[in-house]
């Protein structure tokens, strides 16, 4: 660790790179994607690759190949431009939560972190059922990894707080590009009104790993420029 601190944050020592790895983080997304597609069918696939490539055009200001059909073809796209435009990956980001906006609508599915939210205020867990999680342990084992695999933001930090939650601050976040014109389009609306953030969930999702229980977040500040969740067992 550091001792650099931002406020109360404590933070990780700065990776040794500024941007997340282009093919392996539009690998991770399109992988992503594709679990979607599961739920929505090939649909959105079709509908990703239209709003991935609209927000390429939008960013490189040129025209976007008009015989991409595939995911694979996508991301293939995608790392090919990245030395035009360093994180292609935020089109993924945008066209995930843009996708999903459309679609939600039609078959009244929601993300899986979205429907754990609806319970927030049901599932009560004691403190002695997970006295053994280590927020400590497990946010190290996952920077690690995650520099290791050049996959996370170069900077982060955290902060525990006495109710058990943990506070995740990304003073740069490189996905910023998608998230704000999402942002801008009203996308990143929870369905209890609250701010999406696909950071957030990953943590939450991770933090099940190491917790055994289901965890939500709260996006407390975006893009000032840092971005702070606040993570929390439901």
């Amino acid at each position: 660790m550091s001792d650099l601190k931002i406020s109360d944050f404590k933070m990780f020592d700065k990776a040794p790179y500024e941007l997340p790895d282009p093919r392996t983080q539009t690998g991770l997304a399109i992988k992503a994607a594709k679990e979607v597609e599961k739920t929505y069918g090939p649909v959105f696939s079709l509908r990703f690759i239209k709003h991935a490539l609209w927000f390429i055009a939008q960013k490189t200001g040129e025209k976007t190949p008009q015989n991409i059909k595939t995911l694979d073809q996508l991301e293939e796209y995608l790392v090919s431009i990245s030395n035009k435009y360093p994180t292609p990956y935020c089109a993924t980001t945008y066209a995930q939560v843009k996708t999903e906006n459309e679609l939600q609508g039609q078959t009244g599915a929601g993300t899986r972190v979205e429907a754990m939210s609806i319970s927030r205020n049901v599932v009560k867990v004691q403190e002695s059922e997970v006295k053994d999680f280590d927020a400590d342990d497990a946010l190290l084992k996952g920077r690690e990894i995650g520099v290791a695999m050049k996959i996370l933001p170069s900077e982060m930090g955290y902060k525990k707080n006495e109710d058990g939650s943990v506070d995740i601050i990304f003073p740069k976040c490189p996905f910023m590009d998608g998230c704000e014109l999402a942002f801008e389009e009203v996308l990143l609306k929870r369905p209890d009104g609250r701010t999406r953030c696909i950071i957030g969930e990953g943590v939450c999702q991770y933090f099940k790993i190491f917790s055994g229980h289901e965890w939500d977040y709260d996006l407390l500040e975006f893009d000032k420029p840092h971005c702070i969740n606040r993570c929390y067992i439901l």
